[in-house]
């Protein structure tokens, strides 16, 4: 069973998802909607404003780790980072359901066995992947779109999972980043790409002095032009992936 949530004084038996944001501005966006949709609640702790992350997992239904623009190996910088890691652990042993999100997928990556480096391309803006057959099984992104054709997703990232842990299996890829999805067991997913991310949270990116944003070409007018025309078409189909998680959290029992 899940946690309690306490609500207005009032008890809940909902289930509890754990959600570990790094940033201000990198919050759960689209997530938050479709697992209050779910009625799945959220506990979300802010650890870069000292906020404590639990030590274990116990009493929550599903774990959440969102994007943020440190590094895996940050950890002098980002303490907070090597407990995430330690969870991320208990969740792919355990199989809690889990949904790391850009640095919250190379967290996972990390964490049990596989390994992420700087690359020499950086995504940004709306981009494009393509789901393999691995996909099609899947309890996620075979509720997206279908293998074979590519599916448009909003990117900001440079860094990159360039090994997978021996356990994982690869979901999808793109051009210039080989590992977009992958799965630990049935219930711990990793993406690369930003399925909860609205044109405000972008934009806030946009503007941001990530030195990711050194050295790529498209301009930040271009990149909301793009979410003016596809931003809604991007929301709808990834909503599949964020509802099918939802469920998955919302079935788990300990």
């Amino acid at each position: 069973m899940g946690k309690r949530a306490v609500s207005s004084g009032l008890v809940s038996t909902k289930p509890v998802a754990l959600v570990i944001q790094h940033e201000d501005d990198a919050p759960l966006g689209y997530l938050g909607e479709w697992l209050a949709d779910a009625e799945v609640a959220v506990e979300v702790v802010k650890p870069y404003l000292g906020q404590k992350l639990p030590e274990n997992l116990k009493g929550y239904s599903g774990l959440v780790v969102l994007g943020g623009a440190m590094g895996v190996h940050d950890e002098a910088e980002c303490p907070w980072l090597v407990e995430a890691k330690v969870l991320l652990r208990i969740a792919a042993q355990k199989q809690v359901p889990t949904l790391g999100v850009c640095l919250g997928g190379q967290l996972l990556a990390d964490a049990t066995g596989g390994r992420v480096e700087r690359s020499d391309i950086a995504e940004i803006g709306v981009c494009s992947i393509s789901l393999l057959e691995e996909a099609q099984d899947d309890e996620l992104l075979s509720k997206v779109s279908n293998v074979g054709i590519p599916v448009l997703v909003p990117q900001y990232h440079q860094d990159a999972i360039v090994e997978l842990p021996e356990d994982a299996t690869l979901l999808a890829s793109s051009d210039d980043c080989r590992v977009q999805a992958f799965r630990i067991g049935a219930n711990v997913w990793g993406v690369q790409f930003h399925p909860e991310t609205d044109k405000e949270i972008m934009a806030d990116w946009l503007n941001s002095l990530d030195p990711a944003r050194k050295g790529v070409s498209i301009t930040n007018q271009e990149v909301m032009h793009d979410y003016q025309q596809y931003g809604e078409a991007m929301k709808e189909n990834w909503s599949g992936l964020g509802k099918a998680f939802a469920e998955v959290v919302k079935t788990y029992r300990q």
